[in-house]
C-alpha cells in the first residue's frame, strides 16, 4: 500500500514538473523574430550627422541605433541593426562616403542590434564582439526580460570573427577607438565604444532614452551593475561628451545622469520594500508610485519584478 501511494505521489509530482515545462515551452516566442523580420524592411531609417565623418542611424520601432565612423582606410559600423535592412543601410552609408564597410562592432548579441550579422556576414566582412556575445549568438537564447523572444543560433558566417576579453583599442588616422567590457550590465557581453577624439560614446542598450530600459537575466544581465557601468561612466565622461544610447536620440551627459537617477529610485524602492518585509504586490506598488506615471519603456510590473528577484538574490 505504501509503494502505491509514493507512486501516485511521484507521478502527480511528474505531472506538476511536466506541467510547469510546458508552460515555460508555451511562453517561449519561438515566432517573434522571424515574424518581426517579415515586416521590419520598410521601417523609416534616419541618418543623424554628428560631426564630419560620424553618424548615428536610427530606425524607428525595434531596431537599434548603429554609429558609422567614416575613418582613414574605411567604415566602422556599431551595430546593424537587421539583415532585411543591410541593403537600405549600405545605401545609406555609400550616400557619405565611397570608403567600403571595414569593420562591424557588436554592443552586445541581442537580434535588434546583430540580425544584420546574417547579411553583412555573407560578405566578408569582419565582425568584432566580447566573448561572450559571440558565445551566445552560438547557442539559442531565449529572452525573458523583453517578450521572451527566442533568438536562435546563428550561422558560423555571421558570428563574430574577432573578439577580446576585457579592452581593445584600434587606431585609425586621428581617432583612437576604446573598447571596454562591462560585465553582467544588460547582458554579460555588454562593451562600451568610445570614440577618444570626437569624444563619442556608444552606448549599446547599456543607455536607452525611452525610460525603463530592458535588463537580460538569463543573458547574464543585472541592476547593480547596470547601475555601476553607468555611473562609472558619467564619472569618467565629461559634460561635452555625445553619447549614442541603444534606441533614442542622441544626447548629452545630462540625459546619462537622468537615468542613472530612475534606476537608483527603482532599486532604493525595491531594497527598501524587501528590508521591510513587504510582499512582491506591496513592491510593486510602493516603486510604481516612487516612479510616477510620466515614465516611459518596458512594463513597470515586470520590470519591478526583476529588480525585486535580484534585490532577493543578492541578499541570500
Amino acid at each position: 500500500m505504501k509503494s502505491l501511494v509514493i507512486l501516485i505521489i511521484l507521478g502527480v509530482f511528474s505531472v506538476q514538473i511536466q506541467a510547469q515545462e510546458n508552460q515555460t515551452i508555451k511562453n517561449e516566442n519561438e515566432e517573434y523574430i522571424d515574424k518581426l523580420s517579415e515586416s521590419i524592411d520598410d521601417i523609416k531609417l534616419i541618418l543623424d550627422t554628428l560631426y564630419e565623418d560620424y553618424y548615428v542611424i536610427r530606425g524607428e520601432g525595434v531596431a537599434g541605433n548603429i554609429g558609422v565612423y567614416v575613418g582613414e582606410s574605411g567604415v566602422y559600423m556599431i551595430d546593424n541593426q537587421w539583415s532585411a535592412l543591410s541593403e537600405r543601410l549600405k545605401e545609406m552609408i555609400a550616400s557619405i562616403t565611397e570608403k567600403p564597410i571595414k569593420l562591424i562592432i557588436n554592443s552586445h548579441f541581442h537580434f535588434d542590434h546583430t540580425n544584420g550579422n546574417l547579411a553583412f556576414g555573407r560578405d566578408g566582412i569582419p565582425i568584432l564582439a566580447h566573448n561572450k556575445a559571440r558565445e551566445r549568438m552560438q547557442k539559442r537564447q531565449v529572452l525573458h526580460g523583453h517578450n521572451s523572444e527566442v533568438q536562435n543560433p546563428y550561422p558560423s558566417n555571421a558570428l563574430p570573427t574577432l573578439t577580446f576579453e576585457d579592452k581593445m583599442v584600434l587606431h585609425d588616422g586621428q581617432e583612437t577607438i576604446e573598447l571596454k567590457y562591462c560585465p553582467n550590465a544588460h547582458t554579460d557581453g555588454d562593451i562600451i565604444v568610445h570614440f577618444e577624439k570626437a569624444d563619442i560614446y556608444h552606448m549599446g542598450d547599456i543607455f536607452v532614452t525611452y525610460g525603463i530600459p530592458v535588463i537580460d537575466p538569463d543573458g547574464g544581465g543585472d541592476i547593480y551593475a547596470l547601475i555601476e557601468t553607468i555611473d562609472y561612466t558619467i564619472a569618467n565622461s565629461k559634460s561635452t561628451s555625445i553619447f549614442i544610447p541603444g534606441h533614442g536620440q542622441v544626447c548629452s551627459k545630462k540625459e546619462l545622469i537622468v537615468f542613472s537617477e530612475l534606476l537608483h529610485l527603482i532599486l532604493d524602492s525595491v531594497e527598501e520594500s524587501v528590508k521591510k518585509g513587504e510582499n512582491l504586490k506591496q513592491t510593486i506598488l510602493d516603486t510604481k508610485r516612487n516612479i510616477g506615471k510620466g515614465v516611459g519603456g518596458i512594463n513597470k510590473d515586470k520590470f519591478i519584478t526583476l529588480v525585486h528577484q535580484m534585490v532577493i538574490k543578492r541578499n541570500k
